[in-house]
């Protein structure tokens, strides 16, 4: 078989992977992951059941794999840009700004997460909760280095404060897919301005 020929398959695989996660992704944000069957998935994705096995031998791994694409664009979108920012203000702003731009591009993300929790199923809900929680570690460490700085209120209770920034994220984005008139780029920077209203000195 020719270099070219493998090359062909091999991109062909990796098209149809991406079209399978594409569509489980839409899908399981629309009717969570138990009102979303394999069949659908592969409807969906115009192909076969079949070939959605060949990349992922149940459910479970395809949930995986989501979470773990969701993790890759989480980092480069949210988390690579905080590194950049020398102050707590700025970090935070970045953040938002992140955000903005992970929901822009792929705003079934949020939702697929909010419905994951909500269905409280007992292998799928806690993966979703770990991933918030250790989130929400990423934006108190942020506070906690903005008191020590001098640069956010020194009361500040930033675990607290941590949760209520990102379910702030998250409300704003299922506000935005609720009502098309909202954009998420208004409530996201309307957010933001409130949260470093609230957390500066």
């Amino acid at each position: 078989m020719s270099s070219v020929s493998v090359s062909a398959k091999a991109r062909q695989s990796a098209e149809t992977r991406e079209a399978i996660l594409t569509s489980a992704l839409r899908l399981f944000a629309r009717h969570g992951m138990a009102g979303s069957s394999i069949d659908q998935i592969a409807q969906e994705a115009g192909i076969t059941k079949g070939a959605i096995y060949w990349h992922f031998d149940s459910k479970d791994a395809l949930f995986d794999a989501i979470l773990e694409r969701i993790r890759v664009r989480w980092t480069d979108a949210v988390q690579a840009p905080l590194g950049a920012k020398t102050s707590a203000v700025a970090r935070l702003q970045a953040l938002f700004d992140g955000y903005a731009s992970l929901f822009s591009e792929t705003p079934e993300i949020c939702l697929f997460m909010q419905r994951v929790l909500l269905e409280g199923d007992r292998e799928f809900s806690p993966r979703v909760g770990r991933i918030l929680t250790a989130t929400a570690r990423v934006i108190a460490r942020i506070l906690e280095d903005g008191k020590s700085k001098g640069e956010l209120r020194p009361d500040l209770e930033t675990t607290t404060t941590a949760h209520t920034i990102l379910g702030t994220i998250s409300g704003a984005s299922q506000q935005s897919l609720a009502n098309r008139s909202l954009p998420l780029d208004t409530l996201l920077s309307e957010a933001k301005a409130m949260t470093l209203a609230y957390v500066r000195r």
